[in-house]
């Protein structure tokens, strides 16, 4: 079973060196997902709010990773204030040098 860590950044560069620092460690690259608000965000219907359906969405899947509602929001909360999130999935090993790395750089 896989699992899935997870770090926030505030700086995209500070992102950018993680998935460098994780692909340096041969982690699986189909494996990172690199996820910030998207700039610009087209409505997908006459009452739509984009950016209410993108922030629904992120927090439905870190509610799916197991995240309490309170960690979900904060996760959110910190995309909203221009955060960039890092995920890396794969075994638990791999997931723990993940996390590692995330850490060592702020996550």
């Amino acid at each position: 079973m896989s699992k899935t860590a997870v770090g926030l950044f505030e700086n995209p560069g500070v992102a950018d060196q993680v998935v460098h620092d994780l692909d340096a460690m041969a982690f699986p690259h189909n494996e990172i997902r690199v996820l910030g608000e998207p700039r610009a965000m087209a409505a997908s219907g006459t009452m739509s709010t984009p950016r209410g359906e993108f922030e629904v969405g992120l927090n439905r899947e870190f509610q799916t990773f197991g995240a309490s509602e309170s960690e979900a929001n904060a996760y959110v909360q910190g995309v909203r204030r221009g955060g960039v999130l890092v995920f890396a999935t794969g075994s638990n090993q791999e997931v723990d040098i993940a996390a590692e790395i995330m850490n060592r750089h702020g996550a």
